[in-house]
């Protein structure tokens, strides 16, 4: 046992604490990292039937479909390419929809409007482009890449 009359034996009570109180902190920390990687989200990814009646069976159109990963809007660009996006507006979250006349993503809710092929911006309010994911076609369906 140590001799704590010896000024450099025995912690103070507030050198005890400090050091508690940074193992306790890079535990948190440790604890709360590999957590998060532990439980990283896996998103499914989403396929579709293109079918005569379906709106992707025209060039031009697109539908809305649920995912893991929230709402997407994918669009029909020409008989091979589809493209495929996060169908929520990045400035206010509102559901976007394509206007095949203008060949843009368009919402309705404040205006702003994004690239169909790259999700840019191309007029505000919003700032930040739209999320995209990979869509390729194989037989009668598309498939879009989340995960």
């Amino acid at each position: 046992m140590n001799d704590c009359d010896r000024s450099n034996a025995c912690l103070s009570r507030r050198e005890f604490l400090v050091k508690a109180g940074f193992a306790a902190g890079v535990t948190a920390l440790t604890v709360s990292s590999l957590g998060s990687t532990a439980g990283a989200m896996v998103f499914e990814d989403v396929t579709i039937a293109v079918g005569p009646d379906s709106p992707l069976a025209k060039i031009g159109g697109f539908s809305i479909v649920d995912s893991s990963a929230g709402k997407i809007i994918v669009i029909r660009e020409s008989d091979t390419k589809f493209a495929a996006f996060s169908a929520k507006c990045t400035h206010k979250g509102g559901q976007v929809e394509y206007d095949a006349a203008t060949k843009q993503i368009a919402c309705p809710k404040h205006g702003s409007r994004f690239d169909h092929e790259t999700g840019a911006v191309l007029k505000g309010p919003a700032e930040a482009p739209l999320p995209s994911y990979p869509a390729t076609q194989n037989a009668a369906n598309v498939v879009v890449k989340v995960g």
